[in-house]
């Protein structure tokens, strides 16, 4: 079997090499990073990895790694060590930003992908399907089954500066939200969980200023003005449990768009009321929120404001956003 290569880079968007190690069934790979919020604690994480190790066991694999990897790049080289050397099975510790750094090497792999939601949010976690519970997940891990679910990949282009493109998980969105990320800080998230979010939200609320935005959904532009655009690959990109009344599969192979057109506070939680409500695409009943759904995503405001990808924040960019259908393989119940 020829080794595997690097993915190959094209119009700053990653195009994998199909060519992969054949898996090994008795070997599986556990990483666990230390800056997830429920992790910190090295007596807890000790703790989550044993029972970790132990559900793998429990799935009938007989060599098990661990590798603590406590930043992006380290996330990204312990995950594609696991794959190029033939696990069958990657177990991911941590949060949101976890699944993200360690996408771009488990998407198209065909290995079997386990979640331990130790993360402030664990919304792509809870949108597959894993309990949100971690014991509940370490037994989903130990007997559930892989199922694809949808990744997304986003470019960043920044005047002045190198494209970016990084892998989301949940979602990536620019406006509001991107600064709301970008105003909570590791200590609030872990202090407060997801409250820290809707905390920073009611001190920024008084600066929603509508842009103009040019938003393109295969190809089809879209001209109006925001304070929020949100590009979801799953319908768990809005923290707190609330969900739209038309789903946000995590397997439907499209993007969904969530754009508030109005500022101010009244016209936002119009706007957020109205999308949570709606039960088709377009415009929503008043105007108040729009949204739209396809495979590939331009968002372009004028001009541009910080950027977050699944909860973290970049700085400024436009942003160009594609859906990788069913490239996860997800253990769960």
């Amino acid at each position: 079997m020829p080794r595997p290569s690097r993915p190959r880079r094209k119009a700053g968007l990653i195009a994998h090499d199909l060519r992969m190690p054949v898996p090994d069934p008795g070997l599986a790979f556990l990483v666990a990073n230390p800056a997830a919020s429920r992790l910190r604690d090295p007596v807890v994480r000790e703790r989550v990895v044993a029972a970790g190790v132990g559900a793998l066991r429990r799935r009938g694999h007989d060599r098990v790694e661990v590798a603590v990897a406590g930043d992006q790049e380290a996330v990204r080289a312990a995950v594609s060590a696991a794959v190029a050397g033939g696990a069958a099975s990657v177990v991911l510790a941590g949060g949101d930003g976890t699944v993200r750094d360690a996408a771009d090497a488990l998407a198209g792999s065909g290995v079997a992908v386990g979640l331990l939601p130790c993360g402030t949010g664990n919304l792509y976690a809870a949108s597959v399907g894993v309990p949100r519970h971690l014991d509940w997940a370490i037994d989903a891990l130990a007997t559930g089954t892989p199922r694809p679910h949808d990744v997304g990949e986003v470019r960043l282009e920044r005047p002045g500066m190198p494209n970016q493109t990084v892998p989301f998980a949940v979602a990536c969105g620019t406006g509001f939200d991107a600064r709301v990320m970008e105003a909570t800080d590791r200590e609030a998230k872990r202090r407060y969980g997801v409250a820290a979010y809707f905390l920073a939200a009611s001190r920024l609320l008084r600066h929603l200023r509508p842009r103009p935005t040019l938003v393109t959904v295969d190809g089809v532009p879209t001209e109006l003005e925001s304070v929020v655009v949100l590009v979801a690959n799953t319908g768990g990109a809005i923290p707190g449990g609330l969900r739209p009344r038309l789903p946000v599969p995590s397997d439907d192979g499209r993007l969904h768009v969530f754009v508030l057109p109005r500022g101010g506070v009244l016209g936002g939680v119009q706007g957020v009321v109205e999308l949570l409500l709606a039960t088709s695409h377009g415009p929503s009943a008043t105007g108040a929120g729009v949204r739209l759904v396809g495979q590939t995503v331009r968002v372009e405001v004028a001009p541009p404001g910080p950027v977050e990808v699944d909860g973290d924040p970049f700085g400024p960019a436009v942003l160009e956003a594609r859906v990788r259908p069913g490239a996860l393989q997800v253990i769960r119940a």
